[in-house]
């Protein structure tokens, strides 16, 4: 299995020489064989690992004895290792979500908010295949039935090419014990009952049917990726507002791909299939002035024939301090930023709503709205007046007030919905804060 993992892990490029790699262990059988499997590979990977524990406290003692087993897993064989925990329960209560919505994000506030390149969970083939039935289940289109990426900004699955049984016998033949979620054994979690009935019955009908969904999922993401490449041809925008006519006149599943491509200009998050026909509706509506609703308080109305999102909220919102680590929330105009340090920046892609900026510019910046005169870069040449950018980029008049700005005293370091001042990026090798924004 390590032979296999490297070369899954070198062919699609998830980590560089020198990155500091953090996997997520919970001490089930997945987890411990890609903490043990990438601990070997260090050397000729060019990696450094340690292990990153988060206790739920939702099982009780069986909640304890995980952690007691991967602490004393790791103590015995010098890896080092980060242990953090949460009254998820009470998080659940509090904030009006689910167990598993508040497990996750307390969860993965915890990982993104240790100092490390990459962050690798350890989710195999099995777990992708379980995840395009979930979607077949649900009704998902295309983009579900590509299941689980390999890598999503600096969280990574090595494991990804190997099934849950050549896990097992990965461990076996390493001499690696490991622990069980009794949970995982209650079959009224959908999931579950589709890993103990479903694949196994399906692998039995299709021998490695798990291994051929991931590489249908593979496939299924590049034709993916080239559809969106056509349908983000199809909007045309003046002065925020995109025309309807390409988009009427398109076929119905380009069409579909581009309204959700444009509800991305605001929201991070795709929208769901029944706000994408509502937009639909919107495209052929007589009423020269429609409109409907849409997630984070984004309103979709037609301007005669264009088709415009606003936002409609307060004209402003107070200063706020960054959290660096941690999360930040800016319930005006409805956004989460999470900050994570990294002492050894290796490149990522920065879009308008990730990017990285140089540690020592952001250690007192603060969340606030635009003022006169802000200007940033997009060059590193010559500045523009954020009024001038906002112009240029289409955000709406009505958003503008309300769009958050990150800055340290009178530098503009970055503005959401269009990323980083291209001269506060940080240079490989150095110490930054890599930002993620989120809508909630």
């Amino acid at each position: 299995m390590k032979a296999e993992v490297a070369r899954f892990c070198r062919e699609e490029g998830l980590f560089s020489a020198g990155d500091r790699v953090v996997c997520a262990l919970s001490g089930g059988a997945d987890s411990m064989a890609m903490l043990w499997c990438l601990h070997s590979l260090q050397a000729g990977l060019g990696i450094t690992v340690s292990a990153a524990h988060f206790n739920h406290r939702l099982r009780g003692a069986e909640a304890d004895r995980d952690e007691a087993f991967v602490r004393a897993f790791c103590a015995g064989r010098g890896i080092a290792l980060t242990v953090g925990s949460a009254d998820v329960a009470q998080y659940a209560k509090d904030h009006g979500q689910s167990l598993e919505e508040a497990a996750r994000e307390c969860r993965y506030a915890f990982l993104r908010a240790l100092p490390c390149d990459k962050l690798a969970t350890a989710h195999t083939a099995d777990d992708n295949a379980e995840t395009v039935l979930l979607h077949l289940l649900r009704g998902s289109g295309l983009r579900g039935l590509c299941g689980i990426p390999p890598q999503r900004g600096s969280i990574v699955r090595p494991l990804l090419s190997v099934t849950r049984e050549q896990v097992t016998a990965f461990l076996r033949e390493e001499g690696i014990a490991w622990v069980e979620d009794s949970t995982n054994a209650e079959e009224f979690c959908t999931r579950n009952r589709l890993r103990r009935r479903v694949l196994p019955e399906l692998n039995a009908l299709s021998p490695r049917f798990s291994e051929r969904l991931t590489t249908q999922s593979r496939l299924l993401r590049e034709e993916d990726a080239y559809l969106d490449s056509l349908a983000a041809a199809l909007l045309r925008e003046e002065d925020g507002v995109f025309a309807c006519a390409p988009l009427r006149e398109a076929p119905e599943v380009l069409q579909r791909r581009a309204l959700r491509l444009m509800t991305r200009r605001l929201l991070p998050q795709d929208v769901s299939f029944a706000h994408i026909s509502a937009l639909q509706a919107l495209l052929v509506s007589p009423a020269p002035s429609a409109q409907c609703d849409l997630p984070g308080g984004v309103i979709a109305r037609r301007r005669y024939d264009g088709l415009e999102l606003t936002r409609p909220s307060p004209e402003s919102f107070p200063e706020t301090p960054l959290s660096v680590p941690g999360e930040t929330v800016l319930p005006v105009p409805g956004l989460k930023i999470t900050c994570e340090i990294t002492e050894n920046f290796k490149k990522i892609a920065n879009t308008p709503f990730r990017f990285a900026i140089k540690y020592d510019m952001i250690t007192q910046s603060i969340l606030r709205p635009r003022r006169a005169g802000d200007r940033m870069s997009t060059d590193g040449v010559h500045t523009k007046t954020l009024k001038k950018l906002f112009i240029e980029r289409r955000i709406p008049r009505a958003q503008r007030g309300v769009t958050a700005v990150l800055a340290c005293g009178s530098n503009v370091l970055a503005v959401a919905g269009i990323g980083a001042d291209v001269r506060y990026i940080p240079a490989a090798g150095e110490p930054a804060v890599i930002i993620q924004i989120e809508s909630i």
